[in-house]
């Protein structure tokens, strides 16, 4: 019984270690702070609908620089809020989420977390927004209207 006991525990901590973010965490905050609201004349917002079977972390890019992120679970939303401008937003995914995966960024020297396994990096070309909402919803779709095209960690953080 004592075994029984201790693997389900230890299975139940892999389980929570694996997938500990929730929707609007910003698990690189040490590096690029957190989502601040846009309290300014001249806002916009750029929404993420995700998947039912696959969590993302949305990075919104400003003139090459990463200003937002996100880890947005599976079946979620989550929207930042930005000043009017011009943005690239960049889609994160994989499986089994690492909080202590070191990751590579020109921008800082030392951010955590990441996927362990299946990464996947994807881009949207540059959007302008001026006081706009831009959605994207990240499921498969014939005939969808949004194709994402490839990317890398290096350019997205």
């Amino acid at each position: 019984m004592k075994i029984k006991i201790t693997s389900l525990l230890v299975l139940l901590m892999m389980s929570y270690n694996s997938y500990s973010q929730y929707t609007g965490a910003t698990p690189w905050s040490n590096c690029f702070g957190k989502n601040a609201s846009c309290n300014y004349d001249g806002c916009s917002a750029i929404e993420v609908n995700t998947s039912s079977s696959s969590p993302v972390v949305a990075i919104v890019k400003k003139y090459g620089r990463v200003v937002k992120h996100a880890y947005i679970s599976a079946g979620s939303r989550y929207t930042f809020e930005v000043k009017d401008g011009t943005y690239q937003i960049f889609f994160y995914y994989g499986t089994s989420w690492n909080e202590y995966k070191r990751m590579s960024s020109d921008e800082c020297s030392s951010i955590y977390g990441g996927w362990e396994y299946n990464e996947n990096v994807t881009k949207d070309n540059p959007i302008t927004l001026s006081n706009q909402i831009m959605t994207y919803t990240l499921t498969s779709t014939v005939g969808g209207n949004f194709n994402t095209k490839g990317s890398s960690l290096k350019e997205a953080l």
